[in-house]
């Protein structure tokens, strides 16, 4: 900030002060009266006089009111003139004071103003029309607005210089509501608008979409007979356009009778800006015709409006041929087009690479055009290419200094987590507007920064700028998407609490946070706001009240939601399929997903994302090869989103070789993609393969997360591989200066105790750096039962007993374990304890799909159609299984029953139903999918590894915890599980 900016609370007024004005009446500008000029003429005849003094005086003394007075001689001069100033002498007092201010205006010499304005004060000097208009032009110009409007307010007549001059000063600033409050004053104090004012007021109608003001400005201004110049007809013109009304423009345009290029364009570009481009087009044609040439403006107008409209080989194809034109060639405003269609439209790499040809085109960007470079950027996360583009700007001074780049910049940082230097970015705009507060405190709620926003906030409303529902909107959305819906909803109580009312963004971000904390009463309560302000369901809140209920386990009221929907578009559907995914409901997703195809709703890469979790779920391979074929048809696997989710439904469906394949083809990976291959080789129990991708994964540079660790360590624990868990675990604060997280000590327990480590993991237990969750306990829980340790297992259940004190699998694990040791009293007591806290266990059931079909088969479930040929089928197995060695193990009968009894439960577990089944049902050698929604018993896993070897076939099982391959007699695991 400059020194002489410093000095502006020297203004001889005080800076507290109450400079609103008063109406002395309002009318509908129609039924005003046309009124006489004589004060105007009389105002006119004393400045031409005040005039010629001045001319004459100019001669004598040199001093100009042009600019060739230099400007640190303005000062020196202007001293002198007051100095030799006669106070006798009225006429030469204004016409000297007048001469100053006048060039106080054009050299912007704020201090000088003052103090010409603090001298007539003292002088008693008395401020005539032609006087005062100079002065408020002084105020104006040099952008002290509140200044500027206290000497309006004291002005004891105002002219129509004065009003157009403090309406300019609103107009510019973008206070709209106010310049048309200043006209209506203006018109009802009797001063008569010339052709300076109606284009403000118009423009001021225009910006705010006011189409009924503008209609009786444009009554007013026939009504008093002012018909109006070029400019005046062109402001006109663009009101209606840009007030949605086309036929009144069209009508008015055809009406006028001189049409140059300007009037022309108003009407290409609001055709084009409607999207009504074969209207465009034919404008241009009758322009032509009546002679008269289509400039840049013209061409730009429909460059602009193709790529608006996402019609990029149009916008291309125009933006070639003005290429080829002699008169004039592309311009910053044509590239600008080209990139703000494909970043409007998502295209954000296509408008880096126009951004990139126009700079080797020489062609030098604007500050439009930067915000737009960076916007792409920050869709992309492109930090290296946004640091490029910034210090292109802090080079050209213009630009480093232009608040919409400080905007696009601050955003920019603050979406690419780096909102330190965001921060320092907005400390460097020099005239923060609004948008520059919502961009650094959205910046922050995107980051979850709770303290340094609250504290934002408040020197925001300390500084007197009012938060606007933008403002509220970053806060409550980016809180939201942080995941930290607590404090979304704390910034959406103090909205409410400041009296602004919620729109359908802010709403949707608020029900996204109750889905968040599973908040839902609240989320009740803004569905009952919604419904009692008659606020339409459009996409975001019909979507977000779907995803609210469904995240809060209401997914039935979910459904009601989506069936009341009458307009349910691509969002709509992918908030219902992703609710029923998540959920649990795979059938419902993939039923959706049917009768969404059925209903001509275009899906696109969210949708084939929502519906892939379905098929993995169900492990539905075939379903899942039906969307992968779809996605590549439709040419939806542009996203490495959709690769990434590729894999994980290929490795949860069992086809691990698929999942592989589809790593290797990928055109880009992203950690993502690295770190769910790494999963999918941990789940399905193939530890050194998992090993190996990380080797190669950190040879080639790339960094790892928590989440890679958390991958990696898991496969080390399915196959056993301690010595390389270690290895892994230490490597994260060795190498990578990473602090293991819980899940990371999670796996570590899980490694050690399955290895039967007993004595080293309660001491690492203890020397964790925070509490034990449930994670860890649990994987003691379950080791005990693999090492078949009672008196450990009873230490470990009882802190998951606290810790998750409906959860039946605790219960059940426990109980088998006493069952197995053949302490059937407390196996017994467990149970009870379970009745009394009303914790039930879900029956085991496994599923297979045979044709297109999926059956279950529950324990005790006899309801099949076939289930006699199953039984059958089963009872065959068992004998032949017995003859090359199977051995049942009664150690997993539950029941203290004799031994023949036992042996006869054994066969009539599910998995074993649905495996006797899909041999029936399916041809030789074709491999069985087999789900189970509990851990397979071991007694199971015995038996199916002989079925395996028996009837030569591959099995493929999935239980709740990990993936089992049996081929040939051999199961992935090892046994190790």
């Amino acid at each position: 900030m400059s020194k002489l900016t410093m000095e502006i609370p020297t203004t001889p007024y005080g800076i507290n002060f109450n400079f609103a004005i008063q109406s002395k009446g309002t009318s509908p500008l129609h039924a005003l009266p046309t009124r006489n000029c004589f004060t105007v003429a009389s105002t006119c005849t004393k400045s031409q006089k005040i005039l010629k003094l001045t001319s004459a005086h100019q001669s004598a003394t040199g001093f100009s009111g042009g600019g060739s007075v230099p400007r640190n001689g303005v000062l020196e001069n202007a001293s002198m003139l007051l100095s030799t100033m006669d106070l006798t002498n009225p006429d030469e007092c204004t016409e000297l004071y007048a001469l100053i201010l006048q060039n106080c205006r054009k050299l912007n010499n704020l201090r000088l103003g003052f103090q010409v304005h603090a001298q007539l004060i003292v002088n008693g000097v008395e401020v005539c029309e032609f006087l005062g208009s100079r002065l408020l032009g002084v105020y104006c110009k040099t952008g002290c607005v509140e200044d500027a409007r206290r000497a309006f307010d004291k002005m004891s007549a105002r002219n129509v210089f004065s009003w157009t001059a403090i309406m300019d000063v609103y107009c510019g600033l973008g206070d709209y509501e106010e310049t048309i409050k200043l006209f209506y004053l203006m018109v009802d104090e009797g001063v008569r608008p010339d052709h300076f004012v109606f284009p403000k007021v118009f423009k001021a109608c225009s910006e705010l979409k006011n189409f009924q003001v503008g209609k009786d400005v444009y009554d007013y201004m026939l009504s008093i007979g002012f018909e109006g110049n070029s400019c005046v007809k062109g402001s006109v013109l663009d009101m209606f356009i840009k007030c949605g009304r086309m036929d009144i423009a069209r009508h008015f345009f055809e009406e006028i009778e001189f049409k140059d290029v300007f009037m022309w364009n108003i009407m290409v570009s609001g055709y084009a800006s409607k999207g009504e481009l074969k209207k465009a087009l034919r404008c241009v044609k009758d322009m032509k015709r009546e002679g008269v040439n289509p400039d840049q403006v013209t061409w730009n107008s429909i460059i602009s409006g193709y790529a608006q409209s996402g019609q990029f080989e149009e916008a291309s194809k125009y933006f070639l041929e003005m290429g080829g034109l002699e008169d004039f060639k592309p311009n910053v405003v044509s590239w600008t087009a080209l990139m703000a269609g494909s970043v409007q439209h998502g295209y954000d790499s296509e408008a880096l690479s126009v951004f990139g040809k126009m700079v080797l085109q020489g062609v030098k960007p604007n500050s439009i055009t930067i915000a737009t470079a960076v916007s792409a950027c920050t869709n992309l996360s492109l930090l290296r290419h946004g640091r490029e583009i910034h210090g292109y700007c802090i080079k050209v001074e213009e630009l480093d200094s232009d608040s919409l780049v400080g905007n696009s910049l601050v955003d920019f940082y603050a979406k690419c987590r780096s909102v330190k230097v965001a921060r320092q970015k907005f400390g460097m705009i020099k005239q923060k507007d609004l948008v520059s507060w919502n961009a650094m405190l959205a910046g922050y709620a995107l980051r979850g920064c709770h303290e340094e926003a609250t504290e934002l906030l408040s020197e925001m409303k300390f500084r007197g700028i009012e938060p606007d529902i933008i403002t509220w909107n970053g806060l409550v959305t980016g809180f939201t998407q942080y995941g930290d819906g607590k404090t979304a909803l704390e910034f959406f109580q103090m909205m409410h609490n400041m009296g602004m009312d919620p729109n359908a963004t802010t709403i949707s971000g608020a029900l996204a946070a109750c889905a968040h904390v599973r908040n839902l009463k609240l989320g009740k309560e803004i569905h009952g706001y919604v419904v009692r302000n008659h606020i339409e369901l459009s996409t975001g809140v019909g979507s977000a009240l779907i995803s609210m209920y469904s995240g809060c386990d209401s997914l039935d009221v979910a459904c009601s939601v989506f069936s009341e929907l009458l307009m349910r578009d691509v969002v709509v559907w992918n908030s219902i399929i992703s609710a029923c995914a998540q959920s649990g409901r795979s059938i419902s997703a993939l039923d959706l997903l049917r009768e969404m195809n059925l209903s001509n709703v275009e899906v696109d890469m969210v949708t084939m994302v929502s519906a892939l979790p379905a098929c993995s779920k169900l492990a539905a391979l075939r379903q899942g090869k039906e969307i992968h074929q779809f996605i590549i048809r439709r040419g939806l696997d542009t996203g490495t989103f959709i690769w990434n989710s590729l894999i994980d439904m290929y490795g949860r469906c069992g086809s691990i070789q698929k999942s592989r394949r589809i790593f290797d083809l990928m055109p880009q990976r992203d950690l993502v993609s690295w770190n769910v291959m790494i999963s999918v080789y941990g789940m399905h129990g193939f530890g050194m393969d998992a090993i190996n991708l990380f080797q190669y994964f950190r040879a080639i540079g790339l960094k790892p997360n928590h989440f890679t660790f958390t991958n990696l360590l898991s496969a080390c624990s399915h196959s056993g591989l301690i010595e390389e868990g270690w290895k892994y675990f230490k490597m994260m604060k060795t190498e990578y200066a990473m602090d293991p997280a819980m899940e990371q000590y999670a796996c570590m327990v899980d490694l050690m105790s399955r290895a039967g480590q007993f004595d080293e993991t309660l001491e690492f237990i203890e020397k964790m750096p925070f509490e034990p969750n449930a994670a860890v306990w649990g994987s003691l829980l379950g080791a005990c039962r693999i090492h078949c340790n009672p008196d450990l297992a009873e230490y470990a259940a009882g802190y998951l007993f606290e810790l998750e004190p409906q959860s039946s699998g605790n219960y059940v694990l426990l109980a088998n374990i006493y069952s197995a040791a053949g302490r059937w009293a407390d196996a017994a007591k467990i149970r009870c304890l379970m009745k009394e806290r009303g914790v039930t266990k879900p029956p085991g059931c496994s599923w297979i799909e045979v044709k297109r079909k999926f059956h279950s088969f529950i324990v005790g479930d006899n309801s099949h159609p076939l289930m006699e040929q199953i039984s059958a089928k089963a009872e065959s197995l068992y004998f032949d299984i017995k003859e090359i060695g199977y051995v049942p193990d009664t150690n997993f009968v539950l029941q203290d029953v004799d031994e023949s009894e036992k042996e006869f439960s054994l066969c009539g577990h599910s998995e074993k139903m649905a495996l006797a089944f899909g041999l029936i049902s399916t041809p030789g050698g074709t491999p069985l999918r087999i789900i189970k929604n509990l851990r397979v018993c071991g007694d199971c896993h015995s038996a199916t590894k002989f079925i395996s070897k028996v009837e030569k076939r591959e099995i493929i099982m999935r239980d709740n915890y990990r993936f089992h391959h049996f081929i040939d007699g051999v199961c992935s695991c090892g046994d190790y599980w």
